[in-house]
């Protein structure tokens, strides 16, 4: 039987522009796709609403599986990192810094999920780095448990997730 796996969301997040949103869920967009999903939308000179929620901000999010406890991408997920590689060096995209967010459920230790948040992030960047994507343009950081999609389920597996934000 096959071990149990954690499955994490990989979701881009933009400080700027309109609240969409994109959710790929289990499905493998291609690469025009999330570079649609991954495009701030032009600067305007409309009202700025400061302090606005992460949660109205543009996203794009698709799962990306992690074996149990662990940091390992399942190859079969490697496909969407791939693509992730690829709209990340699109000439829209390349003039911007990500920060990459580890993110874990509720369960277990909050330094073990704190550590295990950090390496999937790293895992993530790395694997990035690895297809072509510029290392000064990324960041890692871990967040465990300390922001929940689903607080109402703590173990939900939306949860386990790694978030790409722009960072400039």
């Amino acid at each position: 039987m096959a071990a149990p796996r954690a499955l994490i969301l990989v979701a881009a997040c933009f400080a700027t522009g309109a609240s969409l949103a994109t959710d790929f869920g289990n499905r493998t967009p291609d690469v025009k796709e999330l570079v649609e999903a991954l495009t701030p939308p032009p600067k305007t000179r409309g009202v700025a609403i400061v302090g606005a929620a992460a949660a109205t901000r543009p996203k794009a999010s698709m799962q990306v599986g992690f074996e149990f406890a662990s940091s390992e991408v399942i190859s079969a997920d490697l496909v969407k990192l791939d693509r992730l590689a690829e709209a990340l060096k699109d000439e829209g995209l390349r003039q911007h810094r990500f920060e990459v967010v580890g993110h874990t459920d509720g369960t277990g230790p909050l330094p073990v999920n704190m550590r295990l948040s950090k390496q999937r992030a790293e895992a993530v960047v790395d694997y990035l780095k690895k297809q072509g994507v510029e290392p000064d343009r990324l960041a890692t950081i871990g967040r465990g448990p300390k922001e929940l999609l689903d607080p109402q389920h703590p173990d939900a597996a939306e949860n386990r997730r790694v978030e790409v934000r722009l960072i400039r």
